[in-house]
């Protein structure tokens, strides 16, 4: 059989694979756009809301280091892709890293690339296939996005310029991930490598908006943005993203034949003769496995909290300028206006970025199934190590890290909002803000490990559940739900900090609910076979 008889078939075992997987990621691409055109068509439906929103914006070097220049902010589908494409391109460029990732240095690293290349498929087989995969999921994606803008009423043809833009960037981490995947020998520094692609451009872009505009057009969030999509709209910025594609890609591929199956062109160096005093305990080991991702994720949020604080005083300024959203925010309540009103917004950030950061805590408390998935928890437990001991120092890791990376992220707001307003005084009640999002991370984390401990098969399902809350906080931030719904996910019961009052008793009960999911997962890890 040719080499194209055994893409066409690893195209659709891979589709086959992820069946469930791409489809979710699809749609939650397209409602994303559609609830920033659901919320901004109801926020903003009076064209003198839309110009006070472009006044408070424009110039603003905080705003446009987080989302781009303040272009067309006082027309409905302006804004609505100033807010929608950088958040959409990042989200594309992630499902780019995980699939091809997944479909290509994954695949070596459990060996299965050997089988198929013993069978007769090409070297380059595989990486067709999945870049395959990964075009057709983004353009599927983008397809949606395009058709939701139209309905809404806008220009078909800026509709299409924007999912086209989103589709760029998609394509360009796609190749770039290919890439990355024939340097390194290890699906996490592949994955690592990538993320930090995607840093240096929002960094790039976001130096370049605020300075003359160079460096911009040297990052592909930056072509995105450039496309000026429902602002005059240049079709042939997307020529860079395609460009950059087949370079990539076709990078890739040479550099895929001189390389040794399973490994990459970076070789990895012998470690020490002799292990840390602190790698010869699990908690130690657990620590050190994990270590780069706590420090990216910290690293991130860190970031992000600054930008997001040294927007308050802009933040306030635009919740004052849209009664629609003053009214939203304050849910009936006294926060009408001034540092009540920046309060009640920064404790609904916190809810979404507490969702997004529980996947770090769903990931760590899942770290013990990718080492059973490798074969590497055989050796690890043919010592005298106990199971119960090794689980629970991967678990205890990622809970401590989870609630040190949700202080910090409220540490840094206070701190950005600070130096934005001149008030450092909220810096307490923003870092206990954060910390109260814990106990809905560990409940999900807890989740992790009882589906992990009841059968390695089962445990990917805990990622269903943190779409699920996403999906919950989304339907209910624009639109109604009924109350029992909106309960089932764990971040409806968070105190509201610093705007609401602490609740003591409520993150007591949340954190025992998530002691008892650890422990009885735990106990059914132990009587159950490894796979």
């Amino acid at each position: 059989m040719g080499g194209l008889g055994y893409t066409g078939r690893l195209f659709l075992f891979a589709l086959r694979r992820d069946r469930w997987l791409i489809p979710l990621c699809v749609i939650g691409l397209v409602a994303w756009t559609a609830m920033y055109v659901a919320s901004y068509k109801g926020l903003y439906s009076d064209p003198a809301e839309l110009k006070k929103l472009a006044a408070s914006m424009e110039g603003n070097a905080a705003v446009i280091a987080m989302q781009g220049p303040t272009r067309a902010l006082d027309t409905l589908p302006g804004v609505i892709v100033w807010e929608t494409v950088p958040v959409v391109s990042i989200l594309s460029a992630v499902l780019s890293l995980f699939l091809v990732t997944r479909h290509t240095r994954m695949e070596e690293e459990d060996g299965r690339t050997d089988l198929l290349l013993a069978s007769g498929a090409g070297r380059v087989a595989p990486l067709a296939a999945a870049l395959g995969l990964t075009a057709a999921a983004l353009g599927l994606a983008a397809v949606g996005e395009a058709t939701v803008l139209i309905a809404a009423g806008f220009d078909p043809g800026q509709s299409i310029l924007t999912a086209a833009a989103i589709l760029g960037v998609g394509l360009t981490i796609a190749g770039t991930t290919a890439v990355c995947a024939q340097v390194t020998g290890k699906a996490r520094l592949t994955r690592g490598l990538v993320a930090g692609v995607i840093g240096l451009a929002w960094a790039l872009r976001a130096i370049g908006d605020l300075g003359n505009g160079r460096l911009t057009w040297a990052s592909p969030l930056g072509w995105a943005e450039l496309t000026h999509p429902f602002s005059g709209g240049r079709w042939w910025v997307l020529l860079l993203p395609l460009a950059a594609t087949a370079i990539t890609v076709a990078l890739a591929v040479a550099t895929l034949s001189r390389r040794d199956i399973g490994a990459g062109l970076l070789q990895p160096r012998p470690g020490p003769r002799r292990a840390e005093g602190l790698l010869l305990r699990p908690i130690g080991l657990s620590l050190r496995i994990q270590r780069g991702t706590i420090i990216g994720w910290t690293a991130a949020l860190g970031a992000y909290g600054l930008v997001i604080g040294g927007m308050g005083d802009v933040v306030e300024d635009v919740l004052q300028s849209s009664p629609a959203v003053k009214e939203a925010l304050s849910a009936g309540g006294s926060a009408t206006a001034g540092p009540a009103l920046l309060d009640s917004y920064f404790a609904s950030l916190l809810v979404i970025l507490a969702i997004f950061g529980a996947a770090f805590t769903i990931g760590s408390a899942l770290r013990p199934h990718s080492e059973e998935a490798h074969g590497r928890a055989e050796l690890l437990l043919a010592s005298p190590l106990g199971r119960v001991r090794w689980v629970a120092g991967h678990v205890a890791i990622g809970l401590v890290a989870s609630a040190a990376m949700m202080a910090l992220l409220g540490l840094t707001i206070g701190i950005g909002r600070g130096i934005s307003t001149g008030d450092f005084s909220r810096v307490p009640a923003l870092i206990a803000a954060g910390a109260a999002q814990a106990p809905a991370m560990w409940i999900l984390g807890g989740a992790a490990v009882l589906l992990f401990g009841l059968s390695d098969r089962l445990a990917g399902a805990a990622w269903g559940l943190l779409i699920a809350c996403f999906a919950i906080w989304s339907m209910a931030a624009f639109g109604d739900l009924p109350g029992w719904v909106n309960d089932l996910s764990p971040f409806t019961h968070t105190p509201l900090l610093p705007y609401a009052d602490a609740e003591p008793g409520t993150l007591i009960a949340m954190t025992a609910v998530a002691a008892v999911l650890i422990g009885v997962g735990l106990a059914l890890f132990r009587r159950r076979d490894l796979a």
